[in-house]
């Protein structure tokens, strides 16, 4: 039954990290091609690592407001992303 419990527990968080890091990924894509629509990803691209997670969240906002078409989840997702990203993040920066 301990064997069974320690299974289980352990398939659940490889589904719950491997959801994580797929969620990034599709947040990250996203963020590519709804950012580019105005500017290109470069000038994400040279922003990353110096920004804070708050400054993100302030300009994806901003970005919301001007008419970046982003869901009020999506942009918080992407401001999470952008928020952690090291510079040359992929698939931002290619």
């Amino acid at each position: 039954m301990k064997k069974m419990m320690i299974i289980v527990v352990g398939l659940y968080s490889c589904l719950l990290l491997a959801s994580l890091v797929f969620a990034d990924a599709g947040a990250a894509k996203l963020a590519a091609e709804r950012c580019s629509g105005c500017h290109s990803t470069a000038r994400i691209c040279e922003k990353l690592g110096n920004r804070s997670a708050e400054v993100w969240k302030q300009t994806v906002r901003r970005m919301v407001s001007n008419g970046a078409k982003l869901s009020e989840s999506e942009a918080v997702a992407v401001a999470d992303v952008l928020g952690a990203a090291k510079p040359g993040s992929k698939p931002l920066c290619q």
